[in-house]
């Protein structure tokens, strides 16, 4: 499927690539979505970062743009930043264009400014958006992540989600320390090592103020989930009870974080109250119920039980304390992940495989992947996109896919397998 397109997304690769810790291969999708111009800044040369390469990619794998190749572009059709030429531009059947320029405002202080055209219909002519604002070398990548968060933003009326993080596990063999969590940008670049361990370390959960990472550490031989600050490296224990302790979840407001623990026979449903320092019983039942996961509004949980005999995905709403069965289709769904905005849900379902598909508020099923053994699914916080775990090429690594199954890509990692993602909350500012 990719190989016709190889030669007019070459341009958008090179410089997003380079360097990054995991390299981004697009598998699906490249020749769909709205058609986009993203022409070349005008860069102070200084400034080595090819900003425009950096937002035509980050559009491209929302799975919503198709960005022209830079070689289709017309040539003097912009200038300075700005569009000479409009009609050239139009011309290529593309909705908007996107011109900007990085201007030196200071020592190691740069504005970056861009600008949104419209090129057709009633949009001809029309600035849909102009923005600026200021960055230093090393923030580069940052601010090109920025101004594709206002573009998606403004085509879509969603925030865009380019500038958050992911977590990850990484495992090398024969490493002196094997297992490590790591932090990165979405797109592979800037990874940061957050726990080194020669034990396992697993299914890393984001904090809502993206400051704090829960996960479950086997350092003692047995399991225990602890809390790590990533800026102070500050780490406190949350449970150790004997037998599981697994699935931390944070709840959206912050107040909350779900678990899997079985202290108490089987393993059960619980959260702890970070307000109240206190554990709550959510679920009691004879069969297993694991993998909590919140709803948006906090107000319910999701989570795999088999006590409808295999594993289903169910719902505990607190304000009844009922319990509800919300997937039937499939032998059998695990790994619920709500999808921010919307009633529809992410699950890792078994058909010919375990596959990552989208649960609708109807109960349909729609298949987003082909693969067979996927598993860790973690939603953007705009609901745009997926990030899963699978196995590509025989290695254990991440992969990509939108929310409606249009973009598809593979991370591989050149060094050790990777696990259990979890897509960080968009940042504020």
């Amino acid at each position: 499927m990719l190989k016709r397109f190889f030669a007019s997304i070459a341009f958008l690769l090179a410089a997003t690539t380079a360097n990054a810790d995991l390299q981004i291969e697009i598998t699906g999708g490249i020749n769909e979505g709205h058609k986009i111009a993203v022409y070349p800044f005008t860069q102070n040369p200084a400034v080595k970062l090819d900003v425009a390469s950096v937002v035509s990619a980050d559009l491209m794998r929302s799975g919503k743009f198709s960005p022209i190749a830079a070689s289709a572009l017309p040539q003097g059709a912009v200038a300075n930043g700005s569009v000479t030429n409009l009609d050239a531009v139009a011309a290529t059947g593309a909705e908007v264009v996107v011109s900007g320029i990085v201007n030196e405002v200071g020592a190691n202080n740069y504005n970056v400014e861009f600008v949104v055209t419209g090129l057709q219909g009633a949009n001809k002519g029309k600035v849909l958006a102009h923005f600026k604002g200021n960055s230093s070398v090393a923030t580069m990548r940052q601010a090109a992540h920025r101004v594709s968060d206002r573009v998606y933003e403004v085509f879509t009326g969603q925030k865009g989600c380019f500038r958050t993080r992911i977590a990850y596990v990484v495992y090398k063999k024969g490493a002196a320390f094997p297992y490590q969590l790591m932090t990165a940008d979405y797109d592979g670049y800037n990874e940061t090592p957050v726990v080194k361990s020669t034990q396992p370390v697993m299914t890393p959960a984001w904090s809502p103020d993206g400051k704090r990472l829960a996960y479950v550490s086997f350092e003692k031989r047995t399991p225990a989930i602890f809390v790590q600050d990533i800026y102070s490296k500050k780490r406190t224990k949350l449970s150790s009870f004997s037998g599981l302790n697994s699935s931390p979840s944070w709840s959206p407001d912050g107040s909350k974080i779900a678990m899997t623990l079985s202290k108490d026979g089987q393993p059960d449903i619980y959260y702890y109250d970070l307000n109240a320092s206190k554990f709550v019983r959510v679920t009691a039942n004879r069969a297993i119920d694991t993998e909590p996961t919140w709803a948006p509004d906090s107000k319910a949980l999701y989570f795999t039980s088999e006590r409808g005999g295999k594993a289903q995905i169910y719902k505990f709403d607190f304000a009844t304390s009922k319990t509800e069965r919300v997937t039937y289709q499939g032998a059998r769904n695990l790994s619920a992940k709500s999808i921010p905005g919307t009633n529809s849900l992410i699950v890792i379902t078994q058909v010919n495989g375990f596959r990552v598909a989208r649960v609708d508020a109807d109960g349909s099923i729609y298949m987003l992947t082909t693969s067979s053994l996927d598993e860790s699914p973690s939603v953007a916080p705009n609901g745009s996109m997926v990030i899963y775990s699978t196995v590509y090429q025989g290695r254990k690594g991440l992969a990509l896919v939108s929310a409606d199954g249009r973009f598809k890509a593979n991370l591989p990692s050149s060094s050790g397998e990777i696990s259990a993602p979890a897509w960080g909350p968009l940042l504020s500012k």
